[in-house]
């Protein structure tokens, strides 16, 4: 059964490119484009991995993982946050995600992040 991936992403290209990828390795991929989608989602489904930007149109992609971490539907799905302020990686202990990946990212390390969290 393919593992689930979401993933928050606002700007179209990058979503695709993300979802593409992960595609190729064989996972199952939702794209949204706003926290509130997502959000709307969350009770009714469950991923095996969410892939988080931080600057999201409708909110902040902090506040969105702090969401899944503190619903008991969504609570042991692993984030993976990204941004292009490759400073948010020292903020780790401010929000509560799995792991970061700063854009532009190495699509090898992508893969590595996704396959190492969704084991």
């Amino acid at each position: 059964m393919k593992k689930k991936v979401w993933v928050i992403e606002d700007d179209p290209d990058i979503g695709e490119i993300i979802s593409h990828l992960l595609t190729e390795e064989g996972y199952d991929v939702s794209v949204f484009s706003d926290a509130s989608s997502c959000k709307n989602l969350l009770i009714f489904n469950s991923a095996d991995l969410m892939v988080v930007d931080v600057m999201l149109p409708d909110g902040n992609g902090i506040e969105l993982c702090n969401v899944i971490k503190t619903s008991s539907t969504s609570a042991r799905v692993p984030v993976l946050m990204m941004s292009a302020n490759k400073g948010m990686s020292d903020l780790n202990g401010y929000y509560r995600a799995d792991d970061f990946i700063a854009k532009p990212f190495d699509i090898n390390e992508m893969i590595r992040k996704v396959k190492r969290l969704t084991i």
